[in-house]
This record gives structure tokens, C-alpha cells and sequence, in this order.
């Protein structure tokens, strides 16, 4: 993997049509080295703080690899990097391939996996698209957040260094799937893994837990009909 970008951003107002949204959500590119810290990276900032930072949400990677997909699912002829409010523009970063639990260093700085992004609505009004939340959660590849394990200093066109490899092996594609796709294979099997992971961000463990509590419900009911 390469560290082909980072991007930062401060809250700002915005306007899509007639709403207006406060968002740190349109990155911009920044040349030089900055410092990782572990709550953010330097110089960034997030508009809503219930739903976007903390220790679990430091730092939001996206791959490059998606971008020529974006560009012609939207018919754009460039999307520049931070467009998806990825802090880190990645090449190679696959959510098929990378765990919970995992660990990549730049530098001198380690992250760690810890839950796959769920993007907000904020996502259409910045491509102008009403459409896009439901077609990003579609396609499936929406990014990672990372936690912090050692601060550092970072800048683009780094090298990239999985450095662990978690044995349970949830993959962050299998786990957005399953919470948005009832008929992903092994649903409940990787559900179950997951939350038994300790690496795995609260927020997600609470999600998976209620997530199977329906399950359960259901396997209940379908033996009560029998």
C-alpha cells in the first residue's frame, strides 16, 4: 500500500439546494509532513461529534482503487482525493483483504482497524447526488476507520506496511455486508466473530449485538411455528 494523500478539513457551512449543513466532510490535500495524534490527524476537524471522531474514528482511509469506479458511476472526469472525506487516500487498501484487529504503520505511526465506515447523507449533497448514500452502501467499499496505537508523523507518498495480521480474520467488506445485507452468506457466523474480537470499535460490537438479538428473535419464532 501507498500513502498517496492526506487530507484535512475544518467544519464549514454548506449549501445543497435549499439546506444548509454544517460538515467537515470535503477534505483538502495538505503537502509536507503532520502529526498523527490520537484523537486526529492535525489540522482536521469534525462538524458532528456524536457521530464522526473520537479514539475509534481518528482517522478514515479510503482506496484510490475506487475513484475510476465513482468517476463513472457519477460521469465525472476527476474526483480529487478527500472528496470522500478520507483523511488518508490509500492505493491497494481492500476491505476484502483487511481485518479487525489489523495494523498498518506509516512511518513511525500505527494504526489500528477497527470498524468499517457507514457513510452519512451528507455524502449526496456533496456529490450532488441524492442517490449516492444508497449506491456507496451498495457497492460495499466505504473505507476504514482507524485508531491511533502510536502517534506519529505522516506524508503523502509513504510507504504503506501491514505490520499485523489479525487470526480471526473479519474483513471489513464482510462485516459492512452483513450488517446491511440480511442474505450475506455466513451472516450470523461472522456476526458472532466479530463481536468477539476485542479490537472491534463499541460502537460496532453494540450494532452486531442488536443485529443478532433480531436474529435470535427470529430463529425463536420459526421454532414456535413448528
Amino acid at each position: 500500500m501507498q500513502l498517496l494523500s492526506v487530507n484535512v478539513s475544518k467544519p464549514r457551512i454548506r449549501r445543497f439546494k435549499l439546506k444548509f449543513y454544517t460538515t467537515g466532510f470535503q477534505k483538502q490535500s495538505i503537502v509536507g509532513p503532520v502529526k498523527v495524534e490520537q484523537h486526529n490527524i492535525l489540522g482536521d476537524k469534525q462538524a458532528d461529534l456524536l457521530n464522526h471522531g473520537g479514539l475509534d474514528k481518528a482517522v478514515y482511509g479510503f482506496s484510490s482503487d475506487h475513484f475510476t469506479h465513482w468517476q463513472q458511476h457519477l460521469g465525472l472526469a476527476v474526483i480529487p482525493y478527500g472528496k470522500f472525506g478520507e483523511n488518508l487516500t490509500l492505493s491497494d487498501l481492500d476491505e476484502k483483504e483487511l481485518a479487525i484487529g489489523d495494523r498498518l504503520q506509516i512511518n513511525d505511526c500505527v494504526l489500528e482497524v477497527c470498524q468499517p465506515r457507514i457513510p452519512c447523507y451528507k455524502i449526496s449533497f456533496e456529490f450532488g447526488h441524492i442517490p449516492m448514500l444508497n449506491d456507496f452502501i451498495d457497492y460495499g467499499h466505504t473505507g476504514v476507520y482507524f485508531r491511533v496505537i502510536e502517534e506519529g508523523t505522516i506524508e503523502a507518498n509513504s510507504e504503506v506496511t501491514l505490520i499485523y495480521k489479525h487470526p480471526e480474520n473479519v474483513t471489513i467488506y464482510d462485516l459492512f455486508k452483513t450488517h446491511f445485507d440480511s442474505k450475506y452468506p455466513n451472516q450470523e457466523q461472522i456476526m458472532r466473530q466479530a463481536i468477539a474480537i476485542p479490537e472491534l470499535a463499541e460502537q460496532w460490537r453494540t450494532k452486531v449485538n442488536e443485529r443478532l438479538h433480531l436474529i435470535e428473535l427470529y430463529h425463536q419464532r420459526q421454532k414456535e411455528k413448528k
